[in-house]
């Protein structure tokens, strides 16, 4: 497991973004380091996708600074900039060739692309890499199936050994289980907590709406609400029944068990 850096991996300071009039994001101070776990928690239309697009360069703020991984946005380049980052969004992901095979479709990975670049074929040893990373998954059954025919939690595997291949310095991983069944949110779950235990583990961005969804070894937590933080700081400290309640307007119960957080909503049943 990778030591812990006081470098910023994301330094964001008065951020806001603005899309047709309408406040998304406001006032967004947030640092994480090197090597930290943050969770990113809060109800629907809190911001969360709209604040990891901006850190993965696919909105631009409308102001304040935004760096990530030492480089200032607006002074560096973007393109170059993503192959050092890891980016998971199964709902969101850009279409890919429907008739892409596994094989092909973990490789453009290599390249940031959702094609191969024209002109450009791996050599031996990126393509001894993408053979690593389709036994790492458990994926060497499905290397010539198209994508488009596996299960969606088949696919979810197959989406993150691409976004892994590249070994990123930052993974940001927006709500990756959604859709899945109970067995295969567990499989992505694990494979968060072998990434953390990894030697050089890469600085981790997990969203989500399901404390159970994260990571067991997650540092700290960013709560989302209304497009402003809400509060920030240690896993314990902010994963609690009064905060979480307070973020998401219900009852919320948190439990810790095995090191894991779970919580239950209290549902009013009164008819009056």
């Amino acid at each position: 497991m990778a030591e812990k850096s006081e470098t910023g991996a994301v330094e964001l300071e008065n951020v806001g973004v603005v899309r047709a009039g309408k406040v998304i994001l406001s006032d967004i101070n947030w640092r994480v380091n090197k090597g930290e776990c943050w969770g990113v928690l809060g109800p629907n239309s809190a911001g969360k996708s709209t604040l990891m697009a901006v850190l993965s360069g696919y909105i631009w703020a409308s102001r304040g600074k935004v760096a990530v991984l030492g480089r200032v946005f607006g002074q560096t380049d973007i393109v170059a900039l993503r192959e050092r980052i890891g980016l998971i969004e199964p709902s969101r992901m850009p279409p890919f060739v429907p008739s892409m095979t596994v094989r092909r479709l973990i490789t453009t990975g290599l390249y940031s692309t959702v094609l191969i670049p024209c002109g450009q074929q791996p050599g031996k040893e990126q393509k001894e890499k993408v053979d690593r990373q389709i036994e790492r998954f458990g994926l060497t059954d499905f290397v010539d199936t198209s994508f488009r025919t596996l299960s969606t939690g088949e696919q979810a595997k197959v989406l993150i050994a691409r976004a892994l291949i590249s070994s990123p310095e930052l993974v940001i991983l927006d709500e990756p289980t959604v859709g899945l069944d109970i067995a295969a949110r567990a499989e992505i779950v694990k494979e968060m907590d072998r990434l953390l235990e990894s030697e050089n583990s890469p600085t981790l961005i997990v969203v989500s709406h399901h404390l159970d969804e994260l990571p067991g070894k997650v540092d700290k937590v960013l709560l989302l609400k209304n497009g402003r933080i809400f509060d920030k700081g240690g896993a314990d400290k902010m994963i609690t029944s009064e905060k979480l309640s307070a973020v998401f307007e219900c009852p919320v119960e948190v439990i810790k068990n095995r090191g894991r957080y779970l919580s239950s909503v209290e549902l009013d049943t009164n008819d009056d």
